[in-house]
């Protein structure tokens, strides 16, 4: 995400300095706005996640609140039909506030794995969300078995009701754990690599020995990840620059802007990434 940023705010102090007529002023315009929409995108789906995870939260507090409602002190077998009612109730709408989270968190870490994107936050996050959960289905399970203990027939706690919740849970853990596994097979196959630099710097970071790209023993916080089926156009701010790891010359093809300088436009993804999942671009 850093490195988008100083991509776009490179070509914005490029474009301060061309007229809004000339071509080179349009061709930038049109590099920066897809920087610039790739980035509204991913603002987007933060805050969507936001959202999600505030309605989590919120439901949290819900269950609390529902919770503190079934005052145990006082229950004993022989209670009131009303009171049998209301309890029954609040158990029913603590369940589906669980199911509910659970299933949002399992969303929102499927989505997360999906989008091929680090956030160590976001991700921090939904398991702190995750264990809480944990946490707050143990103790209504311990709410559960108390009132059984009292002798309290309500409907939430008859067996084949509890039988379908627990299906329902481990369901949901195998589906989660099955599409974790789906996602980060998707993302593995569908990573690469890339690095632009000069000879000197491809050469300090241990990426290029004697005129060789090696492929082991390298710096790899030098290159950049991306998904191969978004990534077309990279821009090199160059004027000169050679390919040095291997790809079809039908697959790509460098572009030269009216300032001179070159872009690296990918025709064919799957041909130009068949041979090799790492680009290493010289620029002089």
């Amino acid at each position: 995400m850093k490195k988008k940023l100083f991509i776009a705010t490179a070509l914005t102090l490029a474009l301060v300095s061309c007229g809004k007529n000339s071509s080179a002023y349009k061709e930038l315009k049109m590099q920066y706005d897809s920087i610039a929409a790739v980035n509204s995108q991913h603002e987007s789906e933060l805050a969507e996640m936001d959202s999600i995870i505030s309605g989590v939260l919120t439901n949290f507090q819900e269950i609390s609140a529902m919770e503190g409602m079934i005052n145990l002190n006082p229950l004993s077998g022989d209670i009131r039909a009303s009171q049998r009612d209301r309890i029954n109730d609040n158990m029913r709408l603590i369940n589906e506030k669980l199911q509910a989270n659970r299933k949002s968190i399992d969303d929102l870490t499927e989505k997360l794995q999906k989008s091929g994107r680090e956030n160590s936050r976001l991700m921090k996050t939904l398991t702190q969300l995750r264990q809480q959960l944990e946490a707050k289905t143990q103790e209504v399970n311990q709410l559960r078995e108390e009132l059984e203990r009292k002798n309290i027939a309500i409907g939430m706690l008859d067996s084949t009701v509890i039988s379908q919740g627990a299906q329902l849970e481990s369901s949901a853990r195998e589906n989660a754990t099955l599409a974790e596994q789906n996602a980060r097979q998707d993302r593995e196959l569908n990573t690469v690599r890339y690095c632009i630099g000069t000879s000197s710097d491809l050469k300090e970071m241990n990426i290029v020995r004697r005129g060789q790209v090696l492929t082991e023993g390298h710096n790899d916080t030098y290159f950049t990840k991306a998904d191969m089926r978004n990534l077309k156009v990279i821009p090199l701010m160059a004027k000169k620059a050679n390919v040095l790891t291997s790809h079809p010359a039908s697959s790509y093809e460098l572009i030269r802007g009216t300032d001179k300088m070159l872009t690296l436009r990918i025709k064919d993804p799957q041909a130009f990434w068949k041979n090799s999942k790492m680009l290493v671009i010289q620029t002089n």
